[in-house]
């Protein structure tokens, strides 16, 4: 049988509205992180598929 104590659910820390500065600090950098993560998927996806693009119109 569950224990009761893990069936509760767990709040991450970001959301559990601790508003010192090392709280902000790290939702500021995990931001900013979140965001270079999906600029570099972004721009690799674009040139992927701008590469799969000139291979299909050289060997077409």
């Amino acid at each position: 049988m569950m224990d009761p104590e893990r069936e509760r659910l767990e709040v991450p820390p970001e959301l559990e509205g601790g508003t010192d500065d090392m709280t902000e600090s790290r939702l500021y950098r995990r931001n900013r992180r979140i965001r270079g993560v999906a600029w570099v998927v972004v721009i690799s996806l674009i040139i992927a598929g701008g590469g799969s693009t000139i291979l299909l119109t050289l060997f077409g």
